[in-house]
């Protein structure tokens, strides 16, 4: 090696650049698949489906606002025809007690008046089925109305015995009531009557009872029934039926006993909706909430049932109510499945496309990721292109990353590969400069001025570049770094960045490999008629500076030291001794004793004792060994 060599490797400034540790990364991560599937679809199943439940909401809310509507309609209508039958009788009762108090009708010298009166009565109001008066003493005037002709009805000592409980009852009365309905079976019907106190002041004179059939009201619910096809009915304290569109069958008789139970249950009418009244089916809420004037809504697969009390005939509240088969506001429950059904295939599609499309995404940043992580091996050379894609972004990040990869070809030629990673793994190590204790190694050319004389600039080049790669491959494969070429020299060192116990051994080994790969590489050349090559070979162990080496623009990770420079004279020892070897390999003891304990008696590898010596640069001598491979 020259001295104007030896003197670049040895003046490297010690100036060293300090990137410091790399920032700490989570340890969580996942897979960019599942981040941009999982995210894609999450985005579009809350988007969809958010105004797919508001859709379906707002649907629903309607349909049940809609039949909360027309329930509350239907029943206004039933509350105002039983109103516009009652309301009058309310009236009429009011005005003949009235008329009895004040003198006006009585049963003495105007019974005859009061019996017109009480067929007036009949006349204006069809529903009126009986007038009575029965005054505090003496005999009442009962009326009715048989085909059409109003009688009066002679008392019987049932009756009688009646109406001694019925003033006794209106006498502690405060004012007008409705009686609790009862079945009439000559006339098929349930009947109601008002029960009107006659006072004058705090004088009590007697009562005064209207009776009145409930005729029309049932007929009123048959017309409803098949001229609009809305089923409705009256029940009276929940489980007696006052109002059904059967109780108009000819055949319609109540089973029980109508002195004990005097209208016809809810079992005597044979309608599969009542089920729901014992509480079957479930509540419906929604339908509640849309109709607030409605008591109670029961519903199951064959049947709705909507119902309002009203408690304006008597103690016990009248239960009005409306049937609505199951099947009938279907259309509406089949239109929401429908808009449910097509949501969710939109849903579905959305879904399949946003997938298609992260999945698509993915495979493109996939390609790139690849690359990246070929490329944190520095194998440059199969690190796979990464392909266009038809997002700009893509596109423009794989132009840039192609123009990289292509980059970093020309730059690892530059760089020793195996340096690099080492301090990649161990980045502590390229922040700082330390002295180690190291095996450096040197090579060299001998005569090749001489030998470059009859070659051209190309054949110099291919000549070295093979040198190169033979002497870079035996020191690599020993886990040496090679740390620069010097014209037709070359640098190594064992022990950094990652530190080693046996790296004499290892330069030891890796010179004796360079021994028999020059022997090789020479017969192949002489086989050719090519010139065979010399190469001189000198290793040292001992202290040196390690790290980064060189100014703020560039620099270097170089050893600098004694221990470099005696491993370059001992490679220009055996030039001072005229050994003309093809490979001549040239230790210090300090090598040959810290590599012998590691390298064991089955090494191949054998030492001669050459002398001590002094080199340049030293005032003590080395001992100097030669170092012979095993032959094979």
């Amino acid at each position: 090696m020259s001295d104007a060599a030896l003197n670049t490797a040895e003046n490297e400034s010690e100036e060293s650049g300090d990137a410091g540790p790399p920032q700490t990364l989570s340890s969580f991560h996942i897979p960019l698949a599942l981040a941009l599937v999982g995210g894609v679809t999450l985005l579009i199943v809350i988007a969809v489906g958010s105004v797919l439940i508001i859709t379906l909401a707002g649907a629903s809310e309607n349909t049940f606002s809609l039949l909360g509507q027309r329930a509350t309609t239907s029943l206004d209508l039933l509350e105002s025809r039983v109103s516009s039958q009652l309301e009058p009788i309310e009236v009429v009762g009011a005005d003949l007690a009235a008329q009895f108090a004040d003198g006006r009708l009585n049963l003495d010298e105007r019974r005859e008046r009061s019996f017109d009166t009480f067929r007036g009565v009949f006349a204006a109001l069809p529903q009126v089925t009986a007038v009575l008066y029965i005054p505090l003493e003496g005999e009442a005037l009962r009326t009715t109305i048989q085909e059409g002709i109003v009688i009066e009805v002679p008392a019987n000592p049932r009756v009688l015995q009646r109406q001694r409980s019925a003033l006794e009852n209106a006498h502690q009365q405060p004012g007008p009531e409705w009686s609790p309905p009862f079945w009439v079976q000559n006339i098929n019907r349930a009947v109601i009557t008002q029960l009107v106190p006659v006072r004058r002041g705090e004088d009590f004179f007697g009562l005064i009872a209207v009776t009145v059939s409930l005729d029309n009201i049932v007929r009123f619910l048959g017309t409803l029934e098949k001229e609009e096809r809305l089923s409705a009915f009256i029940l009276y304290d929940r489980d007696f039926v006052l109002g059904h569109p059967k109780l108009l069958d000819s055949d319609f008789k109540p089973s029980g006993n109508l002195v004990d139970n005097p209208l016809p249950t809810i079992d005597d009418v044979v309608d599969p909706a009542f089920n729901l009244l014992d509480g079957a089916g479930d509540r419906a809420d929604q339908l509640l909430r849309n109709a607030p004037t409605i008591t109670d809504a029961r519903v199951d697969d064959a049947f709705i049932i909507i119902t309002r009390d009203v408690n304006s005939y008597g103690a016990i509240p009248w239960t009005m109510g409306l049937k609505f088969r199951t099947a009938e506001v279907s259309g509406e429950v089949d239109r929401l499945r429908s808009i449910a059904i097509a949501g969710l295939i939109v849903l579905l599609v959305a879904v399949a496309i946003g997938y298609l499309f992260a999945r698509l995404l993915n495979q493109k940043i996939g390609q790139l990721a690849t690359a990246a992580e070929a490329m944190s091996g520095l194998d440059m050379a199969n690190v796979p292109p990464v392909p266009d894609s038809f997002l700009n972004e893509l596109s423009n990040a794989s132009k840039a990353f192609n123009t990289m990869i292509g980059a970093l070809r020309w730059f690892e030629t530059y760089v020793p590969k195996s340096l690099v990673l080492r301090l990649m793994q161990r980045p502590e190590e390229a922040g700082r400069s330390a002295e180690r204790e190291l095996t450096i190694l040197f090579t060299d050319i001998s005569g090749f001025s001489t030998l470059a004389e009859d070659l051209t600039a190309e054949q110099t080049a291919s000549l070295l570049n093979s040198h190169f790669e033979l002497l870079s491959n035996c020191i690599e494969a020993e886990g040496g770094t090679v740390d620069k070429f010097i014209g037709d020299s070359l640098m190594a060192f064992w022990g950094a960045p990652e530190e080693v116990e046996d790296h004499a051994a290892r330069a030891l080994r890796a010179g004796a490999a360079i021994q028999e790969a020059i022997v090789a590489e020479n017969f192949r050349r002489t086989s050719t008629d090519r010139p065979p090559i010399s190469v001189r070979v000198g290793i040292h162990t001992g202290k040196a500076i390690v790290g980064n080496i060189g100014s703020k623009n560039r620099i270097n990770y170089t050893v600098v030291g004694d221990t470099v420079n005696v491993a370059s004279r001992l490679e220009s020892l055996s030039k001072d001794f005229e050994i003309r070897d093809q490979c001549v390999v040239l230790v210090s003891q300090e090598t040959r004793d810290a590599g012998n304990a590691a390298l064991g008696d089955d090494s191949g590898i054998t030492f001669s004792e050459i002398g001590d010596h002094n080199v340049r640069g030293r005032t003590q001598p080395v001992t100097v060994f030669r170092v012979y491979a095993a032959e094979k």
